[in-house]
């Protein structure tokens, strides 16, 4: 039908009565007039345009001032945000009558809807919108209804009366819509629907789901029911589905679907019912029918899947350019690229459309099949998938997505190489039987001999294809380095470079005005800047210069907005430039500029202004010699001396000039222009020629000008300063101020006065100009005066002080002006004017010190404001003026401008930072600080009102008024803030509220422990929330240090291992700090009197006393005060005794009841020996009120006690008991009491296992409590723990076998000492491992031993989907670092337990121990904790310089477990002849230094050998050695047996074969392969019988103790060596035995035989013989011997002969030591090692002395004895002179004399006791007592001195001379 379109012009209202309105022809008119879809998007193109016309015509009107009601509240962040729109009674609620144009449809053709015609044949009605009536009324909005042609009357109008007549109620009325009448409200319910759901098919998961419509209720099902996709269809019980909510029944049931058809849920059921209903058995089996039996289904593809499978679609996965992550997977037809293109678009939801693609080496793809594939090991299966590629909207290739694409594949390769390497090792091990080695794939296992191969050869090209793809991606990456290099260089411009930039010019007569790029900063922050563009050129549009700038405000604010919490929205107020100035014309903005932004607080700088010395060239010009100028010119970098750079930096190639140096060479002018030139730069940069100069020698022509500027704070060795020290400024004791590189100039005062005014103030000032003099000494204008308020003043002008005029170097201000009479080229920073009443701080400075020599000077200062200390500042003076002496003077450091004030003022009415304080809280190292929590702190206000408030004085004078009234701050004396102390508990204010911030803090961030310290953004730890400010970041830690957010994450990597490892470290050093307390005793604190707590302390020696004695004379005495004396107890009481005493108090009180007239005074001369008396005229009054006598009471008095009746006194008090006050809590404090009989609290038991209990609990005993743990100081390293000082404690009674060393004691009766830790060394280790926070396995190994422990249930990853909890035991160390992350019980008494921590790597569990990194590598046992230690000291120092986190951990991890062995020592050189000592250990060294104290060793143990001579090194090499000869001894058995079991085939072939082959000639060529042939043959032997024998493992071949033999340099001896050497001697012996027993026998045959021959006095027998001579003979006389004896002294005169022999040849031959002493090689010297005592003393002082000649003897003795004069002489043990080093023998005892004689231990008592008697006369008779005087008369007639020698003892030339007369008589003191 056609349009009858009727508009009146007069009312404009539209009358529409058309059925439908046709659309064709009404667009731009398509083929065949149809509407096309790009007509459409046109169209809607168009309208748009023209909507966004109408609205900017409706902008571009006068700039209305936005509402008071849109406006931000000064008291919210609450902003009408909501754009503005129609109201709802003018809203049309359906759509809008234009569909909307999806990207997807635009992507495929395919994707249209189905009522949408896809051909032209089907016509233009498919096209046609139809209007009526009811959709025109739908359309319109509720405000105007679309009228009908019966008018309806009004409300108003219509007629009260009704049918009957009469009236009505308003409720009873029919509606004047049709005619009805109105529902009442209840009946106007919705309609509900409320049903049991099913999933479609099941019955089993069911809900009961109420909802209003369908739409709801399929929502509500897919989530109740956890359906995989969304619910589509709704099915009643009877498979009928349903579309309305009127067609489900109430209370019915429906079963959902995600699309799928109606599944009966009881049609299983159903078939199983009818199989068994019509199921019959046969011969066959069972004969189904046919109703039952299960049909194969069969593949039904959609339309769509049809269409698509009829095409070749390849799948494409697809990055956006720059990216590699997110990618998405597209589905394209090859020869189809526009279609592609727009699939990228919509898939990747790029702002505009695809343009290019590229491949990973950024090639540009011009076609699909150009695409790229992926290797076959990394493509997922199926079908292959193409790419990646990387779509771009037209920009340039952009390098770093491919790089990270390709960086995550090679490490995803690597991965599965690596895995793959692992199981092809497994495979391996199970080819070769060795199935323990299978651990990681348990799968092999089931594999049979052929599947293994198989596995092998399958891995083997897995490998070869993961190598050749790492290869692949390996060359890509080389290729695009340079592109990446070169995009990191350019940035953004990299993609840009196909786009010409425009001239500035062009830019502004094309655009107009340019918009800025500022880089933004906040307030007080100098971090990486964000970059923000601002459209200045829109902001400018009818807008004044404040509109400009708030809009900026604006848009600056939206930076700064969480998008987490947008409601919490900063507000921007102030913008300020980089020196601080603030900026209120946006005009003034450069592009590129850096700015801070302010959200209403001051300007904060971001950096440290500090004073500074520049120099400058300075060149002399002479204008045609009218006059003479001299120009300043900038140094260049390379310094005045390129040749030399570090001379023309050293000071001492300058001299100092006052005044421009007088042998300078001018310039003269050249031509006649140049005067001009002159006249040019003498108005900029002339210099005035009074100033000092410095001249460089090398180059007199070289002049420089110094001068002072205030410029930022930068580090040494900057490259911008020059010298490198331009900014130190060194200040002395008398009050120079000068430059540290050049020490000849200070800073100093001129006669210059100006006046100007400060920068960025309009104040005027007028002083005297500071600039840089040459240093004169005695000169007052270059002293200087540092004041009590840190102001510095002149000595020459000491009401001025010095004033910093706020410029800074580099700062061209508009207020900032030259000052007249002031040279152009001098600049004036800085003057010396009066105290200036508003801007004090620029009179105000600090000094930072920041060398490593100073670092910490500044805790020496005196300020009282905590800024000081915050910034680490310091000030050379005290608060009472004088100089700090504290301080290493002289100052060296920074003098830093506008420091905070040195001392803060409060009144009692200021709170300052008690109220509630905000801050934003992150967790420490946290990056993204979006995740910032806000944090409130306590309110406390009320509390410190309270606490402020001045308590009423009581009435009672004492010591209580005089605390209170001391701990109430005196506000009327100025004094500075105090924190105020907690009466209940040992916490400030300020720590209370930090501490609660701190709990708030965990809860909210849920921190795994307690928050414990806190940083701001800046690294800097705070301690109180004085010095933060409202909502500043801040980060929470839980006791690590901090780290900084900003570092890479390897060096927060690196710092987090150092730091773990200090920690660690530190816990090894308390621990042997700890570990072995000796020498303890009890004591009470010194003072005798109740409340006296009683403490631990060393054992007293008369030494402590003596040393005590000499620090006090040490001390110096103040002029004016007597000096304070100490005096012990037995100088206190004298040696009078109690009845003396008593007479003389008696007396004393006797004087005091007398008159002052009565009255004794200075009877015994008191005053002579105090010469303080004398100054005072009233001695009396002097004796009344002189200082008294400082009693010190010696340690020796507080230490000793006795026990007796159950009470624990003092022995020299014994009514000062040890007890308690009422027990509260668990730990209860003992101290001083006096002794009452019926307190219970000061009873005690002694038992005799060494515990002390009090008599009123046995389940408490004493207990020296611990010494505070601090480990982790600020430098990283455990502070070195004592145990004196600690109190002593009632605790709960320990009943471990170790672990209570604390808690045993033992009580000397006869010393009175109670010593402390009188336990075994094991149990003292136990206790300080548990209190050093160290794990016990670290001492105790896997040795099970009773201690105090836990048990911790641990979940344990038993398989990937399958967890079980594993309970195990862990020591108390272990268990307080598990805390809070499992469940912890604690073990019963007496369970012995090994910590599992220690080995939780063996037993697969995570580490979570009391160490860091080093749980299980550390052995802290007896003798390796100091070894251990040091070890691991020196990798903690080295590491430290160590920059690479992965060789940190490397070095962490190479550090293997412990590996404890134990062996059975031996010396070297002795065999097996002794028994060898069992020793444990984990290293070398601590086995050889037990070894060198077990086996007695003169020399220590250096060497370590196994029985075959190999030398150990490490424990791993003994390890090894002890498995290695295992294995040997094992084969060596297995040869036996198998040798055994073929002894009878070896004999006979032994026989067959004898006589065969004896002499073949080709025996001895083939003899060395034959030699390697059997090698290797019997080498596959043993190692074929070892697989054969299941080998134990390690742990049990550790179990028997390793033999190793010990040297102490020598070489190894083998032990078959000594034993073959023993059996030889053992033999000879023997055979000489043998010899002598025979000759013992002759010998004794002998003395027989003589001995009868004389007991027979035999006379014998006269004979005749035939000798003339002797005619008769006697024959068998007595005195001859027998022929018998004749014959047996032969026999043995022979066995004699013999056994000389014998000896002789068994003597061991030495040969002989052959040295040729020309050489110097083998000059050895002959060092000698004795003996030596001191002359007269014990020998028990002997000490061992080395030396080589007698003079070296003599002085190593004087220095290791401790003589006071050097020795002269030695005498030996018989008291002779030894005088030649010849005559002393190694190892001989000597006594060394000083030149006395050789003197006894008694004659050196007897000595001392003359003396003594000698000093006893002296003092008790007498000076004179000793002058005994003895006279003796001459005898004339014998010349004999009788107290001389007697005359026969002297030599003969020695005689004495005749005594002629004698003037005196001889004298002789005794």
């Amino acid at each position: 039908m056609s349009n009858k379109w009727a508009e009146s012009s007069q009312e404009s209202k539209l009358v529409t009565t058309v059925t439908h309105v046709s659309l064709k022809n009404q667009t731009h008119g398509g083929p065949g007039g149809l509407v096309s879809y790009e007509d459409l998007l046109i169209a809607q193109y168009l309208d748009e345009l023209r909507n966004t016309r109408k609205t900017k015509g409706a902008d571009d009107g006068p700039c209305i001032k936005p509402s008071p009601y849109t406006q931000k509240l000064p008291h919210s962040d609450y902003t009408y945000k909501y754009p503005r729109r129609r109201p709802m009674s003018a809203t049309y609620a359906g759509g809008m009558g234009k569909p909307k144009i999806d990207a997807k449809f635009i992507a495929d053709s395919t994707l249209w809807d189905p009522a949408t015609p896809r051909n032209d044949d089907e016509g233009p009605e498919k096209y046609q919108v139809y209007f009526t009536e009811k959709s025109l009324r739908k359309q319109r909005p509720a405000s105007a209804p679309v009228k009908t042609k019966k008018l309806n009357r009004p409300t108003s109008a219509a007629s009260t009366l009704s049918y009957y007549g009469r009236s009505r109620p308003f409720s009873g009325r029919s509606s004047h819509y049709g005619g009805r009448k109105i529902k009442s409200q209840y009946k106007k319910q919705p309609h509900t629907i409320r049903v049991t759901a099913f999933k479609n098919g099941t019955r089993e998961p069911f809900l009961r789901i109420a909802a209003p419509n369908i739409k709801m209720l399929l929502e509500y099902c897919t989530d109740k029911l956890n359906l995989p996709f969304a619910a589509r269809r709704v099915f009643l019980e009877d498979g009928v589905e349903v579309f309305t909510e009127k067609d489900i029944p109430l209370d019915g049931e429906v079963y959902i679907s995600t699309g799928e058809n109606y599944r009966d849920p009881y049609a299983s059921t159903k078939r199983h019912i009818i199989l068994n209903n019509g199921a019959k058995w046969s011969l066959t089996g069972v004969i189904l029918p046919l109703e039952g039996k299960k049909r194969v289904s069969k593949p039904r593809l959609s339309k769509r899947m049809k269409k698509l499978s009829e095409h070749k679609c390849v799948r494409i996965i697809v990055y956006r350019n720059g990216k590699s992550t997110e990618p998405v997977e597209v589905v394209a037809d090859l020869s189809k690229m526009e279609e592609f293109l727009v699939a990228c678009t919509s898939k990747l939801d790029l702002r505009s459309h695809a343009k290019i693609l590229y491949d990973w080496e950024g090639n540009e793809i011009t076609h699909l099949a150009e695409t790229p594939i992926l290797d076959e090991c990394l493509q997922p299966g199926g079908n292959y998938v193409l790419g990646p590629i990387w779509v771009s909207n037209g920009e340039g290739f952009s390098p770093s997505g491919t790089r990270d694409f390709l960086i995550t594949i090679q490490e995803v390769l690597k991965a599965r190489l690596k895995e793959a390497k692992l199981f092809r090792k497994e495979l391996f091990h199970m080819r070769d039987g060795e199935k323990d080695e299978v651990k990681v794939a348990v799968k092999i296992l089931s594999m049979s001999s052929n599947e293994v191969e198989e596995a092998i050869i399958y891995t083997d090209n897995d490998m070869e294809q993961l190598n050749d793809a790492l290869q692949g991606i390996k060359e890509k990456l080389d290729n695009l380095q340079e592109l990446v290099i070169k995009e990191e260089a350019e940035g953004t411009h990299f993609r840009m470079r196909h786009i010409r930039k425009l001239d500035d010019d062009k830019t502004f007569k094309m655009v107009g005005i340019p918009g800025l790029k500022l880089k933004i900063h906040e307030n007080g922050t100098v971090n990486a800047p964000r970059e923000f563009y601002f459209n200045l050129r829109k902001a400018a549009q009818g807008s004044t210069k404040e509109i400009i700038l708030q809009r900026l405000l604006d848009e600056l604010s939206n930076m700064f907005v969480n998008p987490m919490k947008p409601k919490i929205a900063p507000v921007a107020k102030k913008i300020f430039n980089a020196f601080g100035r603030e900026i209120t014309d946006v005009y003034t903005l450069e592009s590129e500029q850096e700015v801070w932004v302010s959200f209403g607080e001051p300007y904060i700088s971001p950096v440290t202004y500090c004073l500074q010395v520049i120099f400058d060239l300075a060149r002399g010009k002479d204008v045609f010699g009218e006059k003479q100028v001299i120009l300043r010119e900038q140094l260049q970098q390379d310094g005045i001396d390129e040749g030399n750079p570090q001379q023309a930096a050293n000071y001492e190639y300058y001299e100092a000039h006052i005044g421009f140096p007088p042998g300078y060479e001018y310039e003269p002018c050249k031509y006649e222009g140049e005067r001009d030139h002159l006249a040019n730069l003498a108005n900029m940069a002339e210099l005035d020629p009074r100033g000092s100069f410095l001249q460089y020698m090398p180059i007199p022509s070289a002049v420089l000008y110094p001068e002072i500027i205030m410029s930022q704070k930068l580090s040494k060795g900057h490259k911008e300063l020059w010298p490198s020290e331009s900014q130190i400024w060194v200040i002395s004791k008398s009050g120079f101020i000068y430059c540290k590189p050049f020490p000849q100039l200070c800073l100093a005062v001129s006669d210059q006065k100006v006046d100007t005014t400060l920068t960025g103030k309009e104040a005027p000032v007028s002083g005297y100009v500071v600039t840089l003099q040459k240093k004169m000494v005695g000169n007052p204008h270059q002293m200087w005066t540092f004041n009590t308020d840190a102001t510095i003043s002149s000595k020459a002008y000491g009401d001025l002080l010095l004033t910093y005029l706020g410029k800074k170097f580099g700062e061209e201000s508009d207020d900032s002006v030259q000052p007249e009479g002031v040279k152009p080229g001098n600049r004036v920073y800085m003057l010396l004017a009066e105290p200036l009443k508003k801007g004090k701080s620029l009179q105000r400075f600090a000094m930072k010190q920041e060398r490593l020599v100073n670092m910490g000077q500044w805790k020496h200062n005196d300020a009282t404001n905590p800024e000081w200390n915050k910034q680490a500042l310091s000030w050379p003076v005290r608060s009472d003026g004088s100089l700090n002496q504290d301080y290493d003077w002289p100052m060296e450091g920074f003098i830093l401008p506008c420091a905070p004030k040195l001392h803060k003022k409060t009144h009692d009415s200021e709170l300052s930072g008690m109220t509630p304080l905000r801050l934003m809280v992150v967790r420490n190292g946290e990056r993204n600080t979006g995740m910032a929590v806000p944090v409130v702190g306590p309110n406390l206000t009320n509390f410190m009102k309270d606490i402020s408030k001045k308590p009423p004085r009581p009435e009672k004078k004492g010591r209580r008024r005089q605390v209170q009234e001391e701990t109430i701050p005196d506000t009327d004396e100025g004094n500075i803030e105090t924190d105020v102390n907690l009466h209940c508990r040992d916490l400030t204010v300020r720590e209370l509220e930090f501490s609660m911030f701190l709990d708030h803090c965990t809860s909210l961030l849920n921190l795994p422990f307690a928050g414990r310290r806190l940083y701001d953004n800046g690294g800097n730890e705070h301690f109180t929330l004085k010095t933060l400010k409202r909502d500043q970041l801040v980060y929470v830690s839980c006791g690590e240090i901090w780290t900084d957010p900003m570092l890479s994450k390897v060096e927060q990597q690196r710092r987090y291992l150092l730091s773990q490892l200090a920690q660690d470290v530190a816990k090894m050093r308390q621990f042997a700090a700890l570990r072995n307390p000796e020498r303890y005793v009890l004591q009470v604190d010194p003072s005798l009197q109740p409340g006296s707590n009683a403490i631990v302390h060393q054992q007293w020696t008369k030494e402590d006393d003596q040393l005590a004695q000499e620090e006090v004379d040490t001390q110096s005495i103040p002029v004016g005060k007597p000096p304070p004396s100490v005096i012990s107890d037995n100088e206190l009481l004298g040696d009078k005794s109690a009845h003396e005493r008593a007479h003389e108090k008696s007396e004393q009180r006797l004087n005091n009841l007398k008159w002052p007239w009565e009255r004794l005074v200075n009877v015994n001369n008191s005053f002579d020996t105090d010469p303080e008396a004398n100054k005072f005229t009233d001695r009396e009054m002097y004796e009344k009120f002189k200082p008294k006598q400082v009693t010190k009471i010696s340690r020796d008095t507080l230490q000793r006690f006795v026990f007796e009746d159950g009470y624990i006194a003092l022995a020299s008090n014994r009514q000062l008991v040890l007890g308690l006050s009422e027990p509260e809590g668990r730990v209860v404090e003992v101290h001083l009491v006096k002794r009452r009989p019926d307190d219970v609290y000061q009873q005690w038991l002694m038992k005799e296992n060494g515990e002390i209990r009090p008599r009123y609990s046995l389940q408490l005993v004493l207990t020296v409590s611990m010494p505070n743990n601090e480990p982790f100081a600020e430098d990283e390293e455990g502070r070195p723990l004592t145990f004196i000082g600690c109190k002593v404690t009632l605790q709960t009674r320990r009943t471990n076998e170790f672990g209570k060393a604390h808690q045993r004691w033992r009580y000397d009766a006869e010393t009175g000492f109670i010593h402390a830790f009188f336990a075994d060394l094991p149990d003292k280790e136990i206790t300080a491992a548990n209190k050093a926070d160290v794990c016990t396995y670290a001492i105790a190994n896997t040795s099970k031993i009773d201690q105090p422990g836990y048990v911790a249930s641990v979940p344990v990853q038993v398989s990937p989907d399958r967890a079980t909890v594993k309970r195990i035991k862990v020591c108390m160390s272990c268990a307080r670092a598990m805390r809070g992350r499992y469940k912890l019980d604690r073990l019963p008494d007496s369970r012995q337990f090994s910590c599992a921590m220690g080995n939780a790597k063996a037993l697969k569990l995570q580490q979570i121990g009391s160490f860091r990194v080093l749980n299980g590598k550390v052995d802290l046992s007896t003798h390796e904790y100091a070894l251990t230690l040091q070890d691991w000291e020196d990798k903690l120092a080295k590491l430290m310089v160590e920059t690479s986190a992965r060789a940190i951990t490397k070095e962490i991890n190479v550090a293997s477990t412990v590996q404890t062995v134990k062996v059975l020592a031996y010396k070297n050189g002795e065999g097996r002849l002794r028994p060898g000592e069992i020793i444990c250990g984990s290293s070398v060294v601590g086995m050889l230094n037990q070894c060198t104290m077990r086996l007695g060793l003169n020399q220590a143990a250096v060497r370590m050998f196994t029985e075959d001579g190999t030398m150990i090194v490490e424990v791993e090499d003994l390890v090894d050695w002890a498995v290695q000869n295992y294995r040997s001894l094992m084969a060596d058995h297995l040869e036996k047996v198998c040798q055994g079991k073929q002894d009878n085939g070896e004999d006979e072939g032994n026989q067959r074969g004898e006589g065969e082959g004896q002499d073949s000639q080709e025996e001895g060529q083939d003899k060395a392969e034959t030699d390697d042939k059997e090698t290797d043959k019997s080498s596959r032997q043993r190692d074929f019988l070892l697989s054969q024998v299941q080998m134990p493992s390690v742990e049990t071949i550790l179990r028997y103790p390793i033999e190793i033999w010990v040297s102490s340099g020598k070489p190894f001896v083998p032990p078959e060596v000594v034993e073959s050497k023993v059996e030889n001697r053992k033999k000879k012996r023997a055979f000489r035995a043998a010899v002598s027993l025979e000759l013992d026998m002759e010998k004794h045959i002998l003395r027989i035989m003589k001995g009868r021959r004389l007991d027979e006095l035999s006379p014998g027998e006269y004979k005749g013989t035939k000798n003339a001579t002797k005619p008769v003979v006697v024959e068998g006389h007595w005195e001859e011997p027998t022929a018998e004896e004749q014959q047996k002294h032969d026999s043995v005169h022979k066995l004699q002969e013999h056994l000389a022999e014998v000896k002789k040849y068994q003597k061991e031959k030495q040969a002989p030591l052959v040295l040729d002493l020309n050489k110097s090689l083998y000059k050895q010297p002959d060092t000698k090692r004795v003996q030596v005592y001191p002359n007269g003393e014990s020998i028990e002082r002997t000490t061992y002395i080395w030396g080589d000649s007698f003079q070296q003897l003599l002085d190593n003795a004087s220095m290791r004895l401790n003589l006071w004069q050097p020795a002269k002489r030695l005498f030996n043990m018989e008291g002779k002179e030894v005088t030649q080093f010849s005559e002393i023998q190694k190892d001989e005892l000597l006594c060394v004399s000083t030149g006395r004689p050789f003197k006894q231990n008694q004659s050196s008592r007897l000595d001392v006791e003359i003396k003594a008697n000698w000093s006893r006369a002296h003092k008790q008779y007498g000076a004179t007592a000793t002058d005994v005087h003895v006279e003796a008369p001459v005898n004339p007639k014998v010349n004999v001195d009788p107290f001389g020698p007697p005359a026969l003892a002297l030599p003969l030339n020695n005689q004495p001379k005749p005594i002629k007369s004698r003037s005196e008589s001889p004298k002789a003191c005794c």
